[in-house]
């Protein structure tokens, strides 16, 4: 199976790939790249170095009501993880960051694991509620309707993710709110197995709900939905200022519809390092604002540079200090 996962996403990628060059004028790519700003990307990439710390210190909020846990063991832990995002197969970044952190701190890596599952439904929450008001308040220009992406079809499709994270977020508040009712309803299901699988089972249900507590303190709740606008307000800065290095006249609220873009791409699945998926959604999202094909592509490749290159020099780092090796992260997807 996880070999199978392995070569979907490897698949995936290739697909995406060649959609992405599918109709590239290497020629006119070149004199794009030739004529772009590059001390943005300078700051871009300084600016991902600093959603890292953005990403730690929110981690540590949902972290706060199973032990308060430094600063610096966050930075690292996420730092690897997305790390292992980029250079691993089957994006292991976030068992690595679950796995690595409840070893550090001493605390259940099920639990650890619970608060990274709450930490993606803040980010999903936050980015669909930038997705809705770029489609409320940005003027889109005229569009083909004979194409497969128009603002209906975007409308559906974060209608869609909405109806999701929403089923989620309910099941998770259940496993918190009504523990009892949960609990016997899993161990329901629990005795139909025999008591040595059905042991281990209810013990890690019990760490991941305990990882859920901090959906009962509202102050820290607050918290986290505070640090995830910035995270994504920042996140949707940088392409902004990527603008401003390509010379392209486009608004801020263009940069929050290419960043919700962006985050429908990536979670399509993908060889590590989201590569082709990333490139082509970054380029879909710029030619539905009417930007030329090749300066598009263009733009894509090197936002994904930007983000690649600070990530993975500042986990490799992180990971050489620690004395841990990729081979090691490997195996804790076992």
């Amino acid at each position: 199976m996880k070999k199978q996962s392995y070569w979907i996403g490897l698949a995936l990628s290739v697909i995406f790939l060649i959609l992405f060059f599918r109709k590239t004028d290497l020629g006119a790519m070149w004199a794009i790249f030739a004529s772009v700003d590059y001390r943005y990307t300078l700051l871009l990439m300084a600016i991902n170095i600093l959603t890292l710390w953005i990403r730690a210190v929110r981690w540590g909020y949902l972290l706060r009501p199973i032990k308060k846990v430094p600063l610096n063991e966050l930075y690292k832990a996420t730092a690897i993880g997305f790390m292992a995002n980029n250079l691993l197969p089957a994006r292991i970044g976030e068992i690595v960051r679950a796995y690595l952190l409840g070893s550090r701190a001493r605390i259940s890596r099920t639990a650890s694991l619970a608060t990274i599952v709450v930490e993606r439904l803040f980010d999903g929450f936050t980015i669909l509620f930038l997705f809705f008001m770029v489609l409320l308040f940005m003027p889109f220009p005229p569009q083909d309707r004979s194409r497969m992406i128009t603002p209906e079809t975007l409308k559906t499709i974060g209608f869609l993710s909405l109806f999701f994270y929403g089923l989620v977020l309910t099941i998770l508040l259940l496993l918190r709110f009504q523990n009892d009712q949960a609990r016997r309803l899993i161990g329901f299901f629990l005795e139909r197995l025999p008591q040595r699988l059905a042991r281990p089972v209810r013990e890690k249900i019990h760490s991941f709900v305990s990882g859920l507590e901090v959906l009962k303190k509202d102050k820290d709740l607050l918290i986290i939905i505070l640090y995830s606008f910035l995270l994504w307000g920042v996140l949707s800065l940088s392409i902004y200022l990527l603008y401003l290095g390509f010379h392209l006249k486009l608004s801020l609220l263009s940069a929050f519809f290419v960043e919700t873009i962006l985050v429908f791409g990536v979670s399509i699945p993908s060889a590590p390092g989201f590569i082709g998926t990333y490139h082509w959604a970054c380029a879909a999202g710029l030619l539905f604002l009417g930007v030329e094909p090749n300066l598009a592509k263009s733009f894509a490749m090197v936002l994904w540079l930007t983000n690649f290159i600070p990530m993975t020099g500042m986990g490799l780092l992180v990971l050489w200090k620690e004395g841990l090796s990729l081979r090691g992260l490997q195996r804790t997807r076992e």
